[in-house]
């Protein structure tokens, strides 16, 4: 079964408004009806309330969901993405404190330069895989 059709089914079960557990989950009632006709998912924190509301398992939401998983699988890459850069920039911070504290020193410029290099390489690099990923989704999309 589609989450859209559970999340309606439940809701009607359970004898709620939209605007009732709209309050619940501490969204809006246009939210609410998005998600019961399919036009958009709910995030994983509004699941877990909702599993609370309904009194259903998060199981049994995101099994009737495909599109969600799928969704919830890009969320988490893209933080990957995002744990990359700070990594990165985290690194880059550092060689450059440790060149501006130890200057003349040729091991620390050398160090720093060579470290910018991989630096950039690897941004670019992230760069075109969110640009890869940024494509796919507008192919999935269409």
């Amino acid at each position: 079964m589609e989450i859209q059709t559970i999340l309606k089914q439940k809701r009607n079960e359970l004898q709620l408004t939209q605007e009732n557990v709209a309050e619940k989950i501490h969204v809006s009632r246009q939210t609410i009806s998005n998600w019961e006709n399919g036009r958009n998912l709910p995030d994983l924190s509004s699941l877990i309330l909702i599993s609370e509301v309904y009194a259903v398992s998060l199981d049994e939401l995101i099994k009737g969901a495909p599109k969600m998983v799928k969704q919830l699988d890009k969320k988490i890459k893209r933080g990957h993405y995002f744990i990359g850069v700070l990594i990165l920039s985290s690194v880059f911070i550092a060689l450059t404190l440790f060149y501006f504290i130890s200057p003349g020193e040729p091991s620390a410029t050398l160090l720093f330069f060579g470290t910018i290099i991989i630096v950039f390489f690897l941004a670019l690099l992230l760069i075109l895989m969110g640009i890869t990923s940024i494509l796919k989704t507008l192919q999935d999309n269409h």
